[in-house]
């Protein structure tokens, strides 16, 4: 393959599809350190004979300041950050926006026994760059006894136990993409808890020059077994995909293993008689790691930039290695204040063809959360990344973040 159209092919996978389909996080999870007298009432909307239905969401504006000159209006993605200079002139800016505003439907159904449920929400997050905003998908599915079928969180990884952080993308390391799935539970003992898996294929990578990536007739597989003891849980996960690839002419089918192992650590933090004093209570720690080959679409900071894969010569793709995982700390302060400080790593092997891709990032945040009543809550984060590429180019980015959200 001739190396600058190979070249432009890469640059195009790494700069055209940025907009397309990032991966984000819901990384505000509603008080969820809080004491449960500041959570809103889950008593149902509507109920008739059959059915109960609860509607929820939020309003939630949100002011942002960057202190970078190409920079994602609503996301904080650290694989995004420019590392060489555009221009010697600097440009700050300042975006306000309210298209993270979210509203859900959540169904149940007591006659239908098994525990039947339903579930659909979206939010007006369809664009980060433009003026027009549209109600967009992000849950739809059902659950009947130990089943779940529909669309929601993959279950590579422990979402669950993501750190709160304001920005809507949270760590980079962290897989958080919502994805079409049938997924069984079941609680094996008193501690331990297994979850098996088939989730919609991805095809995200680079394909050959010309070609158009394909998905494999295959499922993506995950097994997750979760334990559970006093004060947390220790929760790991494994995902088997295959990626299939062709050329232009659709002349031959190739296929590549794809793998991933994640493990994550979260333990509520004993009260101590000093942070007693300082009205300090309900302390957690996250600790989480992973690693790949060819699975990056599931992960933030990677979905949708088409690095699972990458040309290796005129008829052949490479899956590149990745590994990466993010410690988090968090408090809750006089009951009604929370703070949440994240520090995560991302590393990327790097593909033959080329340098000019990304090598590592790391994600840095803090943040204050105040909950004025049950229903309206406020905060303040700020925001680092720092990213490097394999040509030995870096760059970095500083945001500060504040949110209002009225819950209903």
């Amino acid at each position: 393959m001739n190396k600058y159209l190979l070249l432009s092919i890469l640059a195009f996978a790494g700069f055209a599809k940025k907009g397309a389909s990032q991966t984000e996080f819901d990384s505000l999870k509603r008080n969820s350190n809080l004491d449960t007298s500041y959570q809103p009432s889950a008593k149902p909307t509507f109920a008739t004979e059959f059915a109960e239905l609860k509607i929820s969401g939020f309003v939630q504006p949100a002011l942002y300041f960057d202190n970078n000159n190409v920079f994602n209006n609503d996301v904080f993605v650290t694989s995004e950050i420019p590392t060489t200079e555009i221009t010697n002139i600097k440009f700050k800016r300042f975006h306000m926006s309210a298209n993270q505003s979210r509203l859900g439907f959540a169904f149940k159904f007591p006659k239908a026994g098994n525990n039947t449920t339903a579930f659909v929400e979206g939010d007006f997050l369809s664009s980060t760059k433009g003026l027009n905003t549209y109600f967009r998908l992000r849950h739809a599915y059902l659950t009947t006894g130990e089943f779940l079928v529909g669309q929601t969180w993959t279950n590579f990884g422990d979402v669950n136990a993501s750190p709160n952080t304001l920005d809507l993308e949270g760590p980079n390391s962290m897989p958080a993409s919502r994805v079409a799935q049938i997924r069984w539970r079941r609680q094996i003992s008193s501690n331990w808890n297994l979850l098996l898996a088939i989730e919609e294929p991805r095809a995200d990578y680079t394909p050959l020059d010309s070609a158009n990536a394909v998905k494999s007739a295959f499922p993506e597989l995950v097994v997750k077994p979760k334990y559970t003891f006093k004060n947390g849980h220790w929760s790991n996960s494994v995902i088997y995909k295959p990626i299939v690839y062709t050329d232009k002419d659709y002349s031959f089918k190739k296929k590549l293993g794809a793998w991933g192992v994640t493990s994550s650590l979260s333990i509520d933090l004993p009260d101590s008689h000093k942070a007693n004093l300082l009205g300090i209570k309900k302390r957690s720690f996250n600790l989480f790691g992973i690693i790949g080959d060819g699975t990056q679409g599931a992960v933030n900071d990677f979905g949708g930039l088409g690095y699972e894969a990458f040309p290796k010569d005129s008829i052949t793709l490479e899956s590149l290695l990745y590994y990466g995982g993010y410690v988090s700390y968090s408090f809750v302060f006089k009951k009604r204040w929370s703070s949440t400080y994240v520090y995560s790593y991302l590393h990327q092997e790097k593909p033959q063809s080329t340098d000019v891709i990304f090598k590592h990032s790391s994600y840095f945040a803090g943040n204050a959360v105040y909950a004025i009543n049950k229903y309206f809550t406020i905060g303040g984060e700020l925001l680092y990344g720092v990213k490097e590429n394999y040509d030995n180019t870096r760059g970095s980015a500083f945001r500060i973040l504040g949110i209002m959200r009225l819950l209903f």
